[in-house]
């Protein structure tokens, strides 16, 4: 083939490029054709792909990459023909005719004519002029910006400013959009083995070290555009003072900035190895004056302590390897479609967290409902681009190899307690503080175990105090604590929690009991649902106090770490999920009957559906077709044993033509915990409705309810967390608006003196509210009659909670108490913690002790008034 004429070189070029573009995907190019379906797993989301879309509507797109890479242009290309998004048909300075297979058939002549062709294609004149051709036609093109920020780039900065230039006088918006394309979710280490060295992950790679890494990672692939510039938008918001050339640097140093962050984002900083960070707490000046200290207050050797802190650093660090988190990945996506019916996940909430992530280390603490949680957490960040948090968790998990496995996905260990041994918790703290100040974020359940229940449980500050330390070290400028609500329609762990709640201790995880429970990949649990809260930035939050942290006490101290874990605990409540299923176990347990119509059934359902509308709380997506929910539920309740349907169709002789739903005694616990996912939201309602239904006469006073409203809320402080943020007049009056709207109540005075009288039915309508606490009015009523046990003699909490058991069961027995789910050890531990708050019990340290539980001796005060009020209001009550 003759050499193309000089005069006509452009012509040819163009040419050839056209035919290339033509021919990528109709698979006609060999190297094309190989690497197409290698491709075909990029990771981009549809998000992304209608951001672009609609740019491209409005004007023309520039792609700016961050290096010149043949291979990213290529991906860029190939990803633009499959999702639909707006097509470069111009790279700037990167010569592809090189992957053309033109070259083959060129040999010699090619290879004669391609530095020159190499050449022109990156000279400015050609370059540029071929830039503003294309976007002149309204074509959408791809740029890189030269690497590093920190280093000039004549070539780009000529680019930059002729798009300035272009985009300041077209008629239509040109819009620069930086590309992150990252090969995989590894996090770079900066003790590489020799492999990763030469072909591992990294910027501004050579091309062989990049196309290796990218057969190496191909099916990992990740594409991400960060937020477009729209050219005559930048140029006017800009001051008219500054030169050309300074701005253009700016645009430039944005550009890659916004790309940075976005990697920051994904994958997070560099880590160093678990070797280094142990070496990096070791060598901490804090815990070497610390061991000093030690050494001489103690009387003990300086370096047999810092052996023993280097023995509990191996028990605590984690070890990450990103091979696991790829494992993981793969077995959690088929777990969320094979066991649960799918993850439900607040995307805006998430977006929120990539925002955070960008700009500063944060700390994610979700509500503890399940082990799922765990793995909850890692898979979302991972599906969501996120990078992925170090995982708190209890030394309970460090159990034969999934110890090994939880350690290699990030997770790092801690014992319950850190009493009696400060030298643990000093090298605790200060590991907290090494991952913080390395810009890992981190993850830890505020509630310390599980929830029982399925309520929050009071929020321990322990781990959130050290982290508020670590930030006081000034190790970065902010610090975002970020609240998460996981909820499940079932748990897989509900057998386990019903027995610790009927007085089984809490056993000791094995991997045997991992094993046996894979009985559980044969049962379906319903959906997982996570929400995100409102985030604390703790610079503006410590700011907002009267006294910075130097200037407080430390009773202050402790107060304002009380403060931020039940705010915390209080957003988890605010975004927590209304599903179908705690809504029917809600409904089912608001009576204390064993069976229920249909009919009846629904009034209540659609009372209390009614209500939480009202609320404006969160409700799951089924309830978008109500009806299908609830019968969706009903049914996956009948088919695990929950409740008992029967209907005309099981029983042809019926002269009643109804269905009706039976709840046995022992399933009831079941249904509770459930009902406690949700049952914060009714509290306000329940409150008022039970002290209306405690009077015999039909017009209660205001002042009456308002006092009985301010008794529950001290009654159950240790038992619900409550919204401070309004009075308990605002939450009274908003509960007596809603029944007064729904005819349950009128007003028969106004002012200082105000009356409420219940109307026709409505002692029946309050009933359903009313009945929502009456199994902890019940269980609170258990411990008071047996404080009787404490007249003899003081006892151990183990002791007075074998007693409170029987005794318990004895009165549901005989009818003194009618829900089982009152027989409640975790409901007795809350009654016993009031009692200690109202000064009828004394709590005192046991000299000798077996377990925890034999820590705390319970004994009865010798002032009887106070215990026979709380017998004669709680009794009117029931």
């Amino acid at each position: 083939m003759p050499l193309p004429r000089f005069d006509k070189i452009n012509t040819w070029i163009e040419a050839s490029r056209r035919c290339f573009c033509e021919n990528l995907y109709t698979g006609q190019v060999p190297l094309y054709s190989l690497m197409r379906d290698v491709l075909s797993n990029i990771a981009f989301k549809e998000d992304y792909a209608a951001s672009l879309k609609k740019l491209a509507e409005e004007g023309v797109v520039v792609y700016a990459l961050k290096d010149r890479s043949h291979l990213n242009t290529l991906i860029l290309y190939d990803l633009a023909l499959r999702q639909g998004i707006p097509r470069p048909t111009f790279a700037f300075d990167v010569n592809m005719i090189l992957w053309q297979p033109l070259s083959k058939a060129l040999g010699a002549i090619f290879s004669c004519t391609k530095r020159f062709l190499s050449r022109r294609l990156r000279g400015q004149v050609v370059g540029i002029d071929g830039l503003d051709a294309q976007i002149a036609a309204g074509q959408h093109v791809v740029i890189h910006l030269g690497g590093s920020e920190f280093f000039d780039n004549p070539g780009v900065e000529g680019v930059l400013s002729r798009l300035m230039d272009i985009g300041a006088a077209a008629e239509r918006p040109v819009y620069i959009v930086p590309v992150l394309i990252a090969y995989g979710r590894r996090r770079e280490k900066e003790d590489e083995n020799a492999l990763n060295i030469l072909f591992g992950q990294a910027e501004g790679t050579g091309f062989i070290r990049r196309f290796v890494t990218f057969i190496r990672y191909a099916g990992k692939i990740i594409v991400i555009p960060t937020e477009s510039v729209a050219m005559a938008d930048y140029v006017k918001k800009r001051d008219e003072t500054v030169p050309q050339e300074e701005l253009v640097r700016q645009l430039r140093s944005e550009l890659i900035e916004s790309i940075d962050e976005e990697r920051t984002a994904l994958l997070g900083p560099a880590l160093k190895s678990r070797r280094e960070v142990i070496g990096m707490v070791l060598r901490h000046p804090k815990l070497l004056r610390f061991v000093d200290e030690m050494a001489v207050t103690k009387r003990k050797d300086p370096d047999a302590l810092m052996k023993e802190a280097r023995k509990y650093l191996e028990e605590i660090t984690a070890d990450y390897e990103e091979g696991f988190i790829s494992f993981f990945y793969r077995v959690l996506t088929w777990l969320w479609n094979n066991i649960y019916d799918g993850v439900v996940v607040d995307r805006e909430g998430m977006a929120r967290i990539r925002n955070i992530s960008k700009k500063m280390p944060f700390v994610i603490v979700p509500c503890h409902r399940s082990h799922i949680d765990y793995l909850l957490i890692h898979y979302l960040f991972y599906e969501h681009h996120i990078q992925l948090p170090f995982i708190a968790a209890g030394n309970n998990m460090a159990f034969g190899p999934f110890g090994y496995i939880f350690r290699k996905c990030g997770a790092f260990f801690l014992r319950r307690s850190f009493r009696g041994n400060p030298l643990y918790g000093e090298v605790f703290a200060l590991y907290l503080e090494v991952l913080l100040k390395e810009g890992l974020p981190l993850e830890f359940f505020i509630e310390g175990g599980r929830s029982r229940t399925g309520k929050m449980v009071m929020p321990k500050y322990g781990l959130l105090s050290m982290v508020i330390q670590a930030y006081q070290e000034k190790i970065t400028d902010d610090l975002a604590i970020i609240p998460v609500y996981i909820g499940y329609d079932r748990v897989i762990e509900e057998k386990s929690y019903l027995q610790e709640l009927g007085g089984v201790p809490k056993s000791q995880e094995k991997t045997t009991d991992i094993i046996k429970s894979t009985g559980v990949l044969r049962k379906r649990y319903g959906r997982v649902y996570v929400n995100i809260g409102e985030p604390i930035f703790l610079k503006a939050y410590l700011a907002a106090q009267e006294k910075t942290l130097e200037e407080v006490t430390t009773q202050e101290r402790q107060s304002l770490y009380r403060k931020i874990g039940y705010e915390i605990a209080m957003s988890i409540n605010r975004v927590s999920v209304v599903t179908p299923y705690a809504l029917i176990s809600a409904a089912l347990l608001s009576h204390d009957r064993r069976g229920i119509s249909h009919d009846d059934l629904r009034d209540v359902l659609y009372d209390f559906y009614e209500y939480l509308l009202e609320c404006r709380v969160s409700l799951a997506a089924t309830f978008a077709n109500r009806e299908k929910a609830i019968n969706d539920a009903l049914v996956m309740f009948a088919e695990s044993g929950l409740i008992t349907r029967m209907g005309i169709e099981e029983d042809e002789d019926a002269e009643i033509d109804e269905t009706v739903y039976s709840l046995e005694d022992e399933k009831r616990l079941n249904l509770e915990y459930y009902k406690n996912n949700i049952l914060h939201y009714f509290l306000p309602v329940s409150f008022v409705s039970t002290s209306m239904l405690s009077y015999a006469s039909d017009v209660i006073s205001l002042v009456q309810i308002v006092e009985d409203y301010q008794f529950f809320k001290s009654l159950f402080w240790h038992e619900f967390i409550f919204d401070d943020r309004r009075d308990d007049a605002c939450e009274v009056n908003d509960a007596l608006s809603y029944l007064h709207d729904r005819g349950v109540i009128a007003l028969r005075s106004e002012g200082e003196g105000a009356r409420l009288e219940i109307r026709g039915r409505g002692r029946y309508q309050l009933q359903h509210f009313a009945g929502l606490i009456e199994n902890y009015l019940e269980s609170y009523w258990v411990v008071i009659r047996g404080t009787a046990y404490l007249r003899k003699e003081p006892r151990s909490e183990r002791t007075w909670m074998k007693n409170l058991l029987k005794l318990g069961t004895r009165m549901y027995r005989k009818g003194e108490i009618r829900r089982a789910e009152a027989l409640s050890q975790a409901n007795y531990q809350n009654a016993m913690a009031f009692l200690e708050d109202q000064g009828v019990v004394v709590v005192s340290e046991a000299a000798e002790k077996k377990d925890r539980r034999d820590a705390k001796i319970y004994a009865l005060q010798d002032d009887r008034k106070a215990l026979d009020a709380l017998r004669r209001r709680i009794f009117r009550y029931l």
